[in-house]
């Protein structure tokens, strides 16, 4: 310690005053709080350092106060967080195969999402054809959950179930399937954030928190460690909510349901026990670290106001990759996206990761993609040590301000949507979905302009690359095989519940389901809804898909005419003087699916535009220096024109005040710059070109 001592007295410490100082020097005369400072989209502004003054505020240790720091005194240390994984099959004989190799290679939660007829409770037999597993898994009977998690050792391992407007049925068929084992994990079931995404709802909320209360009733007693209530933000991050939207729909949701709950005569203990949620990941590292950390502070502070004890306090959460920055374009750049993204679940602390294939946005994932992202967790676990370590962001000055500053305004959201009358009522004005769409438009328009980079799709563009693949699809086969085997399988006999409600009610529908009750006649039993609701659906839709359509235009123009949509480079003069701007306009417009015409530099107007004809473009860019533009600019676009009276005539920068008036005289069409919106531009040009 004492030579320690003798090292840093070698150091004068530098006081903020100084920093200050040297990066104004830096800067040259611009304005310091304009570079230096980050708004984000979140509304909060961020600044270029920190310091332990910012920290004004205590910091509980880990599994105490209001948890911001984990739920757990010893973190991952005892027991890591758990692997899920959604596995892509249609048939519970599929799942079972797959689900089998996946435990004995690492996985250690079983995560099942159902297709479209059976989350709606619907039996196979009994949907369309096209939907039968092309989603997810295909469940009706008990006897469908048997095959698909034969040989698993479900009375040791969570099973995590996402379900849509069936809850109580699919239940009654899975704990039916199990035979009175004492389960862990829980149904993902979340009808506001159904509603939310689709717009609609095949039920009344008053009936779909009559079946909530059945499983949290009947789980509580029999099931304490397999929930009932599933709150998922994946519909608002699809959307393009930032993340204190994301965080104030999580909790205005959990409020709608803690009061459904004891308005039942449920305590609230027992109702938040029951609760679980599902947050996207993202790929601001900081802010995602910062969100799930403040995800613990709210949940707190909402079961506290409720009057729930210390252990009803403790969130319960999974977190998923997000779908919303993924790409088609250059598809394996999202393996990197869940890298960052799933280390950022780890050190914001969560229960329990699913990483999302990096081909799932494209196609059914195939048994490569989906190693990788398991094999991604398992790396983080057993290779970088982030188990050793309990809340390894804590204590960061930026971490710990974020923290507090996400959790703030998640909670301004929050009371603004209870304002509006809580979510359901939030929901039918469209409030919240407005707020969403505000943002998303928001991020927009910093993709548009290349302020947010897409690394492969609005920035970096490879166009030499080959489209993955789609697998062909067996769906005819597939629901043909499910409806002869589900025809078989369930009983026709209809189920009586005689009006029972509560934990009795799914008692009975358990024995029905052992019955060999399929899920069409569970779900009847339990709710006689003959209409449902509808509101705005959210606008699901992922953050770039807009430039992929302008790639996938030129493409299938490429493949009808032999060549893309060209663009040439007018570079005047050697290398160093045209390069920067001309790299500059490569890039801008390749991710549109321009073939760009780079030459090696003109000595002469004459030879640019004579290179410019025989090219073919329509479009050309002048590419040189400020000093040069005033007389080059001109006499290029004049000597363009001269021999191509069509052509369209651009200058790489912004043109000076005083020159653009000649610029003009000469016919030029205008400056591109770093300034310009990159989508606009050339959704325009190919338009023109008649690409789109």
């Amino acid at each position: 310690m004492k030579d320690e001592n003798k090292l840093f007295a070698e150091f004068k410490p530098s006081t903020y005053e100084e920093w200050y100082a040297e990066a104004v020097k830096l800067l040259k005369g611009a304005p310091f709080d304009k570079k230096m400072y980050t708004k984000t989209p979140e509304g909060i502004t961020l600044k270029p350092i920190y310091n332990k003054e910012d920290v004004d505020f205590e910091i509980p240790l880990p599994g105490s106060g209001n948890y911001v720091r984990g739920t757990k005194v010893d973190g991952n240390k005892t027991a890591p967080w758990k692997i899920s994984q959604e596995i892509a099959a249609s048939t519970p004989e599929e799942f079972n195969s797959k689900i089998l190799d996946a435990l004995n290679k690492g996985q250690t939660s079983v995560e099942i999402v159902l297709d479209c007829p059976s989350s709606c409770g619907k039996d196979a037999d009994e949907a369309v054809c096209e939907r039968i597993g092309k989603c997810g898994l295909s469940v009706s009977t008990a006897k469908d959950f048997e095959r698909a998690l034969k040989g698993v050792e479900t009375n040791c391992i969570d099973v995590n179930i996402h379900t849509g407007c069936a809850g109580s049925a699919v239940e009654a068929i899975f704990f039916a399937s199990q035979k009175g084992k004492k389960l862990s994990g829980g149904i993902y079931f979340d009808p506001i954030g159904r509603l939310a995404r689709r717009g609609k709802l095949c039920r009344k909320l008053d009936c779909a928190y009559d079946d909530m209360f059945a499983m949290a009733s009947y789980n509580a007693k029999n099931m304490p460690d397999f929930g009932a209530i599933g709150i998922d933000t994946m519909p608002y991050s699809n959307a393009g909510a930032s993340a204190v939207q994301e965080l104030g729909a999580a909790m205005a949701t959990a409020t709608s349901y803690l009061r459904a709950m004891l308005a039942r005569g449920m305590n609230i203990d027992t109702a938040a026990s029951q609760t679980r949620f599902r947050f996207s990941l993202g790929s601001n590292f900081f802010m995602e670290i910062s969100k799930l950390r403040a995800s613990r502070m709210l949940w707190s502070k909402v079961v506290e106001e409720f009057g729930g004890g210390d252990e009803a306090r403790k969130i319960k959460m999974n977190v998923r990759t997000a779908k919303f920055n993924k790409t088609v374009c250059d598809p394996y750049v999202n393996m990197l996206r869940t890298t960052t993204e799933a280390f950022s679940g780890v050190l914001g602390g969560a229960d329990s990761m699913t990483i999302g294939a990096f081909d799932e946005i494209i196609r059914r994932p195939d048994e490569f993609s989906e190693r990788i992202a398991r094999n991604q967790q398992i790396i983080l676990q057993e290779e970088c040590n982030l188990t050793e370590v309990i809340d390894p962001a804590g204590g960061s000055y930026f971490v710990e301000v974020l923290t507090k500053q996400v959790a703030e305004k998640a909670w301004e959201f929050f009371t603004k949507i209870e304002a509006a009358g809580g979510m359901e009522k939030a929901l039918e004005s469209g409030m919240v979905q407005d707020a969403i769409a505000e943002t998303a438009a928001a991020r927009k328009k910093l993709y548009d302009t290349r302020r947010s980079s897409v690394v492969g799709t609005n920035n970096y563009a490879n166009l030499l690359e080959k489209p993955l693949a789609a697998a062909q699809c067996a769906c005819a086969e597939t629901a043909k095989a499910r409806i002869e085997q589900v025809k078989s399988d369930k009983s026709d006999k209809p189920v009586d519940l005689g009006g029972s409600k509560g934990a009795e009610a799914l008692e009975k529908m358990i024995a029905a389901a052992e019955s060999g009750a399929g899920l069409s006649a569970l779900s009847k039993s339990i709710c006689g809804c003959s209409e449902g609701i509808e509101v705005k659906a959210l606008d699901a839709h992922r953050a770039v898909e807009h430039f992929e359509a302008l790639r996938k235009a030129s493409a299938d123009y490429k493949a009808k005419n032999g060549h893309g949509p060209k663009l040439f480079l007018a570079t005047m003069g050697p290398l160093l003087q045209h390069k920067i701007r001309a790299d500059f306009i490569r890039g801008f417009f390749e991710v549109g699916g321009f073939e760009v015409i780079y030459p090696n530099g003109f000595d002469t107007p004459e030879d640019a535009a004579k290179a410019f004809k025989e090219s073919g473009a329509k479009y050309a860019v002048i590419c040189s220096t400020d000093a040069t533009y005033p007389e080059l600019v001109p006499a290029v676009t004049k000597a363009i024109k001269s021999l191509s009276p069509d052509a369209v005539v651009y200058m790489a920068g912004a043109p000076a005040p005083e020159a653009e008036p000649s610029y003009k005289e000469a016919g030029y069409d205008g400056g591109i710059s770093i300034k310009s919106n990159n989508y606009e531009t050339l959704k325009a040009m190919l338009t023109n070109l008649g690409v789109l």
